[in-house]
């Protein structure tokens, strides 16, 4: 999978060919306490929106994974490969898209009592 590196953060494209075009999971990790554990979190990004949508009630997730300095980018992008084919991102996706366009309904919403005002 390909992905964009900044600092303890990967920006992972989730893939077009199963309907997640536009999309991209920010994927932050922190060492553990434990050994060879870090810390994942989650970030939905839709390329158009300058915001991101945290996976599980706005954050996707939240776990403990193995891996070392050498290897927790190939891990990670391994979890996200394996969510992509399971569906695991859809629902967040779909959630996501309701949520702006609820956001846009209620924009236009007032944005037309405003003009309603001004007349």
């Amino acid at each position: 999978m390909k992905y964009v590196v900044k600092g303890t953060t990967m920006e992972i494209k989730l893939p077009r060919s199963i309907g997640y075009k536009g999309y991209s999971v920010e994927c932050t990790y922190k060492p553990a306490d434990e050994e060879d554990k870090y810390w994942l979190s989650m970030w939905l990004k839709r390329s158009d929106i300058d915001d991101k949508f945290k996976i599980d009630s706005q954050e996707i997730d939240t776990q403990l994974i193995s891996g070392t300095k050498e290897n927790i980018r190939n891990n990670i992008c391994s979890i996200v490969e394996y969510a992509c084919r399971s569906g695991f991102f859809t629902e967040y996706i779909q959630r996501f898209k309701y949520t702006y366009e609820c956001f846009a309904k209620g924009n236009e919403i007032l944005e037309s009592e405003c003009l309603d005002d001004k007349d």
